[in-house]
């Protein structure tokens, strides 16, 4: 066990205050010699949390509270590579109940924001460009935080001494009520707030309560360092004049704007799109010459022309245009390459076996309306044991994928990709972020390309590489905005990373580059 001593880090305390009283969104990203960690805050509560340290994350988190053992963990372990959560995948197994996951959920929160809250940070930073990963229903308080930090303090006297002093009473802030409120305070806590009334000092309070001195003056402590308890040099300030009502607004909403003809056409093309293929998109057979493939193409460019649509302000619309504009010149820049056209021709022709072969690459469906049966999941684990597990052909077969890929085979890097992760024990975040980048060549394949790549993000949250291969499947559907606020994710993660143009295996001058498909400046 170290002897650093545990104290409050008062940056860090500042940073929470100030993110629940701005109501803010966003995260809170901290960075000490052992760890990086990361809380995420909707509107001034916790709902989600990271941490690179194996004891902060949930699975140890389920076994240190008692909810699983460590070999049911192992277990449900094996499950994980097949894009399932651990929560689901315990309920499922029949070791948790599904209400019990909301609560772990919620402790995981609680230690991570509370390791953060008594850490010495070399670097701590509130991004607002960070997408928030809500994983609990039920936001956590800051005041939770506190609560939970107040109790790894090794030195409370330090603060008996200089914060709790018996000559100030103790009062509730304006915030008191909707901060606690929002805490898991057992009776005995909330007696000790009820206390607090602007008359009673410490040591007053100290006398009237139910609980040992030692952990009253640890709640007290985080309740006056939440923001909830304040401390008074007078026996009762004059109250403060009643806040003002808020003016309704008397503004009359704008009329509804007409319904506008072009509107319509282009969210239908934006949806059609979506299970197309490139000659689909252009309207065009698949034995198209290319002057009407550049005829179909500079068509559809002036039938979603920007400028018709300069007066829709709404960003979700701009964004479909976007979408839709991107879709439509990868089609013309893929089919107008005879090579680029031939190794689009092989994905295509795979699609109904990609179907089929899907099935079985997922250990445990996804489409399950119901929970699974103890019985399905058990033929499912007996299932993936049958698989001999072989690192050292696992890593032979992920030789062969990247060969594949650099020879624009794309369907074999997959298939070897995805023989390689069946075999190879472990989950690799580099190797389902290849399947990724693989799967990414085949525009119907992108929804699977875009899972893979959370995977492999949520695997390794800290690595730069993965949050820039999601910025650019963004990028390339013409989802620009997501894509920027994704790379100032990497710069905000790591100043330092560069982030290349180049994708891996590419030659820079061909026809078909991936930098060509993804010119923004043609959207």
């Amino acid at each position: 066990m170290s002897d650093t001593p545990v104290r409050f880090n008062k940056r860090t305390a500042r940073a929470m205050r100030a993110v629940y009283e701005g109501e803010k969104d966003g995260a809170l990203i901290s960075e000490t010699a052992g760890a990086k960690r990361l809380v995420y805050f909707e509107r001034g509560y916790l709902v989600g949390a990271k941490s690179e340290l194996v004891a902060e994350r949930l699975g140890e988190v389920i076994v240190g509270e008692g909810g699983v053992t460590r070999e049911q963990l192992e277990e449900a372990t094996r499950f994980i590579r097949s894009g399932r959560k651990l929560g689901r995948i315990l309920v499922e197994l029949g070791y948790l109940k599904s209400g019990q996951i909301e609560t772990y959920v919620r402790r995981q929160i609680i230690r991570i924001a509370s390791a953060i809250l008594t850490s010495n940070s070399q670097r701590l930073a509130f991004s607002t460009v960070i997408p928030v990963e809500a994983v609990t229903l039920s936001p956590v308080s800051i005041g939770d935080v506190f609560l939970d930090a107040a109790f790894h303090l090794t030195d409370i006297g330090l603060y008996r001494e200089k914060l709790l002093l018996d000559d100030y009473v103790l009062a509730q802030t304006p915030d008191a009520l909707a901060l606690a409120g929002h805490m898991k305070l057992s009776n005995d806590d909330a007696k000790v707030l009820d206390l607090v009334d602007e008359r009673n000092r410490v040591g007053d309070i100290l006398s009237a309560s139910a609980l040992s001195e030692d952990r009253t003056l640890r709640l007290l402590l985080a309740l006056h360092q939440a923001g909830i308890v304040a401390l008074r040099q007078t026996e009762a300030p004059a109250e403060a004049p009643a806040g003002e009502n808020k003016p309704s607004s008397s503004s009359e909403a704008p009329a509804p704007t007409p319904p506008d003809p072009f509107e319509s056409e282009l969210i239908s093309a934006f949806n059609d799109m979506q299970c197309q293929n490139h000659w689909q998109v252009l309207g065009l057979q698949r034995d198209a010459a290319y002057g009407e493939i550049d005829r179909a193409y500079q068509d559809r460019c002036r039938r979603f022309d920007p400028e018709k649509y300069r007066h829709i302000l709404d960003s979700d619309f701009q964004e479909k245009l976007s979408s839709v504009r991107a879709r439509l010149k990868e089609a013309f820049v893929t089919l107008s390459s005879k090579t680029s056209t031939r190794v689009y021709d092989s994905m295509v022709d795979r699609e109904g076996q990609y179907a089929e072969k899907r099935e079985t690459w997922e250990t445990i469906g996804d489409a399950k309306t119901e929970p699974a049966s103890a019985a399905s999941l058990a033929a499912a684990a007996q299932e993936s044991q049958g698989r001999v597990k072989n690192p050292e052909e696992a890593k032979a077969l992920f030789n062969q994928a990247k060969r594949a890929y650099k020879e624009q085979d794309f369907w074999r890097a997959i298939e070897l990709c995805r023989a390689s992760i069946e075999i190879s024990g472990e989950n690799d975040p580099e190797r389902f972020h290849f399947l990724g980048r693989a799967l990414l060549e085949n525009p119907r394949w992108r929804q699977d390309a875009e899972q893979n790549l959370k995977i492999a993000h949520n695997l390794k949250p800290w690595e730069p590489r993965y949050v820039v291969s999601l910025a650019k499947l963004y990028e390339k559907v013409g989802l620009q905005h997501r894509a920027q606020r994704l790379y100032e994710q990497v710069r905000v993660m790591d100043p330092d990373y560069v982030i290349r143009d180049d994708l891996e295996g590419r030659k820079a001058n061909s026809d078909a580059s991936a930098e060509d498909v993804l010119d923004v400046n043609a959207v």
